[in-house]
Order: structure tokens, then sequence, then C-alpha cells
């Protein structure tokens, strides 16, 4: 053990030891509570301009490719920070570096060899850690929900939306008619500025 962390703290190693050692804080403080699990993680979601692709759309594709932002962004660089510090230790340890382009070759190889395998390790849990959350507003537009004010008009309403769990109470309101308690009204549009919902009388509607 002493000649592991001997030569972990030597160069070639040294770059991967303290990527490794940066990861495993990292989950040190998750363990503790001192830091949310999905602290550092980001989204990677993009659409290809109208004008046709860039290069800035062909390097999220490459990540894309690797799974990163598929997983968590802190597993991925766990994984992969532990590839590159056992290629480090297993075939660099000894190796004299008198330069930075004595040391260039050995990280391009790791780096490369540390991509593929971390690629196919966290391939098994690609879109596992998505999650949608529930009842979004583009998921309840144009469903149908049941008037449990007395009224509903363009200043006041409230409705009550079933879902797979307790009923959903949504503030709603009607632009061009007065909707009584009991009415069946359709979701059709919503102001996010005054979190309300505009709904029709789905018995008026042609």
């Amino acid at each position: 053990m002493p000649e592991i962390i001997k030569v972990s703290l030597e160069w070639p190693t040294l770059p991967a030891t303290i990527l490794l050692g940066i990861c495993l804080l990292y989950w040190v403080c998750v363990i503790l509570g001192f830091m949310e699990l999905d602290f550092l993680d980001f989204d990677l979601d993009f659409e290809i301009g109208t004008d046709g692709p860039s290069f800035l759309d062909f390097g999220f594709i490459g990540l894309r490719f690797l799974n990163i932002g598929e997983v968590p962004v802190m597993l991925w660089l766990s994984i992969f920070s532990l590839c590159m510090w056992m290629l480090s230790i297993n075939f660099d340890a000894g190796v004299k570096i008198n330069s930075a382009m004595d040391y260039l070759p050995l990280a391009i190889r790791n780096i490369g060899i540390s991509l593929v395998v971390t690629k196919l390790i966290t391939q098994p849990f690609k879109g596992y850690f998505h999650f949608t959350p529930p009842n979004q507003i583009e998921t309840l537009l144009g469903k149908s929900c049941v008037v449990t004010s007395t009224t509903v008009t363009d200043r006041f309403g409230q409705g009550e939306l079933e879902t797979e769990g307790a009923p959903l109470k949504l503030h709603i309101r009607a632009e061009d008619e007065t909707i009584q308690k009991g009415d069946l009204v359709r979701l059709a549009d919503y102001n996010s500025d005054k979190q309300v919902f505009y709904v029709v009388k789905i018995s008026q509607e042609s």
C-alpha cells in the first residue's frame, strides 16, 4: 500500500490521482450530507439550429455519444478518473518525465482508453437517471377538469383534474363565458405570469 501511495503522488500518475481525489472528496461530501447528489450536474439538451448544424452542435453530439449528460456527470467523471488512475498506476509507474512533451503521449493514450472504457461501463445506465416531473404544463394542456368553484370568470375560478394519485387542484379562468360548478372544461391555455389556466366549456365546443 505505501508503494501505491508513493507512485500515486509522483509523475506521471499525479494528475490522475488529483482528479480521482476530487471525485472521492465529492462522494464523501454527498455521503456526509454536505452536498446534494445532483451538485455539479448539468443538462445537455440542445436543438440544432434552423440554419444548419454548427460546430457546437457536433460537440454536444460527441458528449452525448460518450454518455456525458446521459448519466450524472459526477458518476461519469468518477468512472473516468478511476480508469485514468488505474492505467497510469499499471503502465506509467517509473516512467521518467522531463517535460510536458514526455507526458503528452501518455496522457493521450490514457484519456483515449478511459473514454472508451467509461462509455462501455455507463452504457447500461443510459436513460436510467432521466426523470420527468409529473404534471408539467405542456402535458396538462388539452386535458379536461371539473369546475369546483361556484363559477369561473376572467378573474376567478378553480377546477380539479383527476390524476393517478390525488386530484390536482388548478386555478382556472374563462375569458368569454361564465362557467358553473360541476361543468367539464378543457385546459386551453396557460398564463405563466398569473399561473392560471384558461379553459373552455367542453359542451360548447364545436
